[in-house]
């Protein structure tokens, strides 16, 4: 076996044809299918597909905008269906630039391996493990030859590459645009040969990469794959969702971070988050649209947030997500379990909170909270994170709305 490459198995099932069942799965959150009829043709056929996701590890965590596809891939696993996760060593060396309007900063293989590690945890929060293989692509990528990387930019022509929004966007603002940039879609296209996919799942941001397989794959011999294009998830705020804005739920959340954030989302993506990260009926999503035109939108908030906690958790966590939001965000009581500090004298607020909360959030995240007022000493704001606080035994510091630390 390759290292660092996991299989999990299980005996075969029978695959499920159920039409509305495939039909369900082939609009739900989709913004496009590369071709609705003919994955709805292999669905029907009562074939096993081999499925493919790509991810490049760029960073330690998943949040639920990565989990659309995710879901989508799960709901595919319970017809009966095979996935391949591609743990992107190899593309994460150039970087996915679908997004971006200015060259990415490389990664190096120490943080891409690092990384690695916590990748499949996360992965396997949203996707089943059974029936699911883990490699990684320089398993084969590793191993082409030069004449075999000049047979794959044959399939493309520089103005296909240019033709991409955020290339030609650069490419008018002079902004540099590295050859390198354009090996990546072809590298994602040689992972579905590679594997020899059926399905490949990904954004509407990775559109063109999902079509480099399909264009790629007949070069080799290989029927072209379908590609299922799932819509991207606001951000909470209601704005695109990134890191900078801090805009997003990681899948690590506890049950009561996870609760308190999905409360805190703007009341317009309520039936988007509804409809991408939840299974709860889309009969039953439209019927509270129209409830809420007349109704309490929090009513609807803890519905969205019971369902996603208990998915990720269980149902005792969602509940008791549940009742310490009420209790300390609604009824601003102070929760019966907190965060115990032991320390001893003055100190800096920033010093403190970095004690308290460890690797959990980072030292510029703390300042922030900080500075924006979401920070309190025993019911008194602070606003500066240089201030020293006193840090007497019985001492309270909320941060944010639902972090509270009790100095021993």
């Amino acid at each position: 076996m390759h290292e660092g490459v996991f299989f999990y198995t299980v005996p075969m099932a029978k695959v499920d044809t159920n039409p509305e069942k495939i039909e369900e799965i082939l609009t739900r959150g989709v913004h496009e299918v590369f071709t609705k009829e003919e994955l709805k043709e292999k669905l029907l056929s009562g074939k096993k597909l081999h499925l493919k996701l790509g991810t490049d590890v760029t960073g330690p965590n998943l949040h639920l905008g990565h989990t659309v596809v995710q879901r989508k891939i799960r709901d595919f696993q319970e017809l009966g269906h095979k996935v391949t996760l591609i743990i992107g060593d190899y593309t994460t060396l150039v970087g996915d630039h679908s997004d971006k309007v200015d060259m990415r900063a490389e990664v190096s293989a120490e943080e891409i391996e690092k990384n690695v590690k916590t990748y499949t945890d996360q992965f396997f929060k949203t996707v089943k493990k059974e029936d699911v293989d883990v490699r990684r692509n320089s398993e084969w990528l590793s191993e082409l030859k030069f004449i075999d990387l000049i047979n794959l930019t044959k399939q493309f022509t520089i103005a296909q590459m240019l033709d991409r929004e955020t290339f030609m966007l650069r490419y008018k603002n002079n902004t540099p645009i590295g050859l390198d940039e354009f090996m990546y879609p072809l590298m994602q296209g040689y992972d579905s040969v590679a594997l020899n996919c059926d399905v490949e799942f990904g954004g509407t941001d990775q559109t063109f990469n999902l079509l480099a397989g399909r264009k790629i794959m007949p070069f080799f011999k290989q029927k072209p794959q379908s590609a299922v294009v799932m819509r991207l998830l606001t951000g909470s705020d209601g704005k695109p969702m990134g890191k900078s804005l801090q805009n997003f739920i990681p899948v690590m959340s506890s049950p009561n971070d996870m609760y308190g954030k999905l409360m805190s989302i703007v009341d317009e993506v309520i039936f988007e988050y509804f409809e991408l990260v939840t299974r709860v009926p889309m009969n039953e999503i439209k019927e509270m649209k129209k409830e809420m035109k007349s109704g309490n939108p929090m009513d609807f908030k803890k519905r969205l947030a019971r369902e996603v906690v208990e998915f990720y958790h269980d149902a005792k966590a969602a509940t008791e997500a549940e009742e310490h939001f009420e209790k300390t965000v609604q009824l601003k009581e102070l929760p019966e379990e907190m965060t115990i500090l032991e320390l001893d004298g003055n100190s800096t607020l920033l010093d403190t909170l970095k004690l308290a909360l460890g690797e959990e959030v980072s030292g510029g995240d703390i300042k922030r909270t900080v500075k924006q007022g979401g920070v309190e000493v025993n019911g008194i704001k602070v606003t500066n994170p240089n201030d020293s606080v006193e840090n007497k035994s019985g001492d309270v510091i909320k941060f944010g709305k639902r972090r509270f630390i009790k100095i021993k």
